[in-house]
């Protein structure tokens, strides 16, 4: 029996060549021949919102995609491809017979199903090598790859029905693998905000821990103050140089450089960054060093300076800023190596690396100062936890180990310094305020400074265990998505994280605020810090528990900015937020003092918030917003409604156990009687809001639910 013709090319619309009637259909058995695309120009390339959303690079999968049919041409009744594609793809690389072991996340930019420019051939997606010792994601494998020339465009002159079939068929197959890959990307941010969630949780727990043990040793007094002011002080300095651009710039660019093929440049970018960082990092802690005294005065002249608390606790404050701030140094250095080992998708280091340095701070008070009650204690056990933020992270990198050099005009620090400059005028504009904000809490009282910090850590650790979590796990996917063009899975991506920050920090906040006495009670209330220190710990939590919802939400939006390359706009934003801040403050702090100051703070937040959400409304789609704006406020009112259900129960509870619980006499029977009575209603509620979330239906709760079942499973 005689084989078939070979198949022939479809001719572009309105070429004078034609087929000849009576031809017989092509052999679809061989392999498909190719030819190299040509890339288009910039007018040609489809605009992002057309490109069918199925780039591959969702984490998180094993699933094997499904094998598109080798053959014709998925098409429509008018003869037009029905799967719209990228012409802009090069899928040179494959060939033939290969199993090609596709990476959850994108290295390029022109990802897609591609068309040739000769037709409209079904392409297979191009791989990208992103694979290595430490990925965190199992890897989404195909069932068989073209071979290394690009398909000429082949006539599916099959008969009707048939043709028919097949059509449905390989478009079936094609949904399906888009539909595998999308879901990978929600389960693949999942298992990484697992695992920062699970750092964070540690480390918010042993920095509550940290402040427990400081408030018993030391109190809220003079001491706690100075302390405070030289903490802030190496913090400002810290965010100024370069822990401000670790989401907005190292992360994103690091991230493209982190192919298994890009490795050694990425070595060589980390270098030249650990470089710079010991020059000219190193170089301002020195300077500061030198002008401590001056530094202290900035900090508190609008508060009455050395005039208000004395001479000894000015002196005090200025030997703390010098004995903390060699961390500055060391925390540059950990926070490059923190920001490779994000880029390369290796979260286990950074996430539990924070946890060791609070196991340091602590470890440093309760041996050097629990005799003494000296407040230098803290100060050293932050520059030892600084230290061992480095040695935790280095075997991470080793690998990718940095090769130092001075090329500092490289293409991607250049970039990186370009992403960096807007956040550098943000972040000086936040530190502004922040200067403000200890000037006059300086002068507002003994304790105030020091309720300020216990009633901050209460407030950190929601954000810290939940929006931070899932903003650092969504942030390079989301980059990698926008990188790609792909701005429907962006989308998709960043509502996920919305519905999920909202469903967890909505409770939480509404937790704290019944239950606020009692947790102040059980953690500060021992020791050195009173009642009277208590009361104004918890007046300031309550006063701050507004912004913190509104901030749990703005930082998973200004990291979806970040995602896209654009630090501009959020930095905006928040320099017209510290306006309202210091509006807010001068003209509270006279009448409520403390509470005033608390009370812009949050304003603040709120601000920046609700312009953040006005902004990215705008970038949306009108299509996308339609999709998912609904979800976003269906998971709102799930999570608002059955708060306050739960937070009623709660805090009834609570009431009661504290009324009708005996006083006790010892020490350890009444420390039993404050777990009681805040552990016990808060027990309650957990169980009654993810009761009513399950029985709402609510997604994101199942979602966590399954993974729970399946940890316990394992």
């Amino acid at each position: 029996m005689s084989s078939l013709p070979p198949r022939r090319p479809i001719r572009r619309s309105g070429s004078s060549r034609s087929t000849p009637p009576g031809t017989p259909p092509p052999d679809l058995s061989g392999e498909l021949r190719r030819e190299q695309p040509t890339r288009p120009t910039r007018s040609q390339r489809p605009d992002p919102e057309q490109v069918t959303d199925d780039v591959i690079g969702r984490a998180g999968d094993t699933t094997a995609l499904p094998t598109i049919p080798a053959g014709p041409s998925p098409r429509r009744g008018d003869g037009r491809s029905s799967v719209r594609r990228d012409p802009s793809v090069d899928a040179s690389q494959s060939r033939a017979g290969d199993t090609t072991a596709l990476p959850v996340i994108p290295q390029s930019p022109s990802a897609g199903w591609a068309s040739d420019v000769g037709g409209d051939t079904l392409d297979y997606p191009q791989p990208w090598d992103r694979e290595g010792p430490d990925w965190p994601f199992p890897v989404i494998e195909y069932g068989r790859a073209l071979d290394g020339q690009a398909p000429a465009p082949m006539v599916p002159d099959l008969p009707g029905a048939a043709s028919t079939t097949d059509d449905h068929a390989a478009q079936a197959a094609a949904d399906a693998a888009v539909l595998t890959v999308r879901e990978a990307t929600t389960r693949g941010i999942g298992i990484a905000a697992v695992v920062l969630m699970v750092g964070n949780l540690l480390s918010r727990v042993l920095g509550l821990v940290r402040e427990q043990v400081t408030a018993t040793l030391f109190g809220a007094g003079d001491q706690i103050a100075a302390f405070t002011i030289a903490d802030n002080v190496h913090t400002m300095l810290f965010d100024l140089v370069i822990s401000g651009m670790m989401q907005a710039a190292l992360i994103p660019v690091l991230s493209e450089y982190a192919g298994i093929e890009r490795r050694t440049e990425l070595r060589r970018i980390t270098g030249a960054l650990l470089t710079m960082a010991v020059i000219f990092v190193g170089g301002i802690v020195a300077f500061t060093e030198l002008f401590a005294p001056q530094a202290v005065t900035v900090m508190t002249a609008l508060g009455g300076g050395k005039d208000e608390r004395g001479p000894e606790v000015f002196a005090l404050t200025v030997e703390l800023t010098r004995i903390i701030l060699p961390a500055v140094f060391l925390l540059a250095i950990s926070t490059i190596m923190m920001s490779t080992l994000y880029a390369l998708q290796r979260f286990t280091r950074p996430s539990l690396s924070l946890s060791l340095r609070n196991v340091a701070i602590i470890t440093s008070a309760l041996t050097l100062g629990r005799q003494s009650g000296d407040v230098r204690s803290l100060a050293i056990g932050i520059v030892l936890g600084a230290l061992l933020l480095i040695l935790v992270q280095a075997p991470g990198l080793k690998d990718v180990r940095p090769i130092f050099n001075f090329n500092f005009r490289h293409p991607a620090i250049r970039r990186i310094g370009v992403l960096y400059v807007p956040i550098f005028f943000g972040l000086f504009a936040n530190t502004l305020a922040l200067v403000i904000d200890r000037n006059l809490a300086w002068g507002t009282g003994e304790y105030a400074l020091g309720a300020m910090r216990y009633a901050t850590t209460l407030n950190q650790m929601v954000l810290g265990l939940v929006a931070a979590a899932i903003s650092l796990a969504a942030l390079p996917a989301l980059s990698r998505l926008f990188a790609a063009g792909d701005e429907e899975g962006y989308w998709e991506t960043l509502s996920n994280g919305i519905r999920m920050t909202l469903v967890l920090v909505v409770p939480a906040t509404f937790g704290i605020a019944v239950l606020g006495w009692p947790m102040v009670r059980l953690l500060f209330e021992h020791g050195e810090t009173g009642r009277t220190e208590a009361v104004m710990i918890l007046t300031a939590l309550l006063i701050y528990l507004p912004g913190t919802l509104f901030a749990a939400l703005d930082q998973v939006l200004i990291f979806a900015y970040f995602a896209r390359q654009n630090t501009r706009t959020p930095q905006i934003v928040g320099i017209t937020a510290v306006g309202v801040y210091f509006l807010f403050a001068l003209v509270l702090v006279r009448p409520l003092g403390m509470a005033g100051l608390v009370a812009a703070n949050s304003a603040q937040f709120i601000f920046h918030t609700i312009v953040m959400v006005v902004l990215i409304r705008r970038l949306v789609p009108s299509s996308v917003r339609r999709r998912y704006e609904p979800q976003i406020h269906r998971s709102l009112q799930h999570a608002a409604l059955v708060s306050i259900g739960m937070a009623a129960i709660a805090g009834a509870m609570a009431y009661g156990l504290t009324q009708g619980l005996p006083d006790a006499t010892g020490s350890l029977s009444h420390l039993i009687r404050e777990v009681v009575v805040l552990c016990l209603p808060a027990g309650v509620g957990v169980i009654l809001y993810a009761g009513g979330m399950l029985v709402a239906g609510n997604p994101e709760v199942r979602q966590i639910q399954r993974k729970v079942f399946s940890l316990a499973r394992r």
